[in-house]
């Protein structure tokens, strides 16, 4: 993948969390945005690696949330 390429599925995830208010759970940030973990989960990853999200266990799956 281009850097261009995955900087634009980075804000696309990070526009999609500001526009739930800034959380979501992993499974439905995953159906909303239509790609499978396969994709997703790296780039969550690196997100978090960067300090843009972060990641936790709750009962029912991951909560996404961005940090502010």
């Amino acid at each position: 993948m281009t850097s261009l390429f995955v900087q634009s599925m980075h804000d696309r995830i990070l526009w999609l969390l500001e526009d739930n208010d800034g959380k979501m759970e992993r499974a439905l940030l995953r159906r909303r945005i239509g790609w499978k973990y396969v994709i997703l989960d790296p780039i969550l990853k690196e997100l978090e690696k960067e300090g843009r999200i972060k990641v936790t266990l709750g009962q029912k799956g991951s909560m996404i949330s961005l940090k502010k």
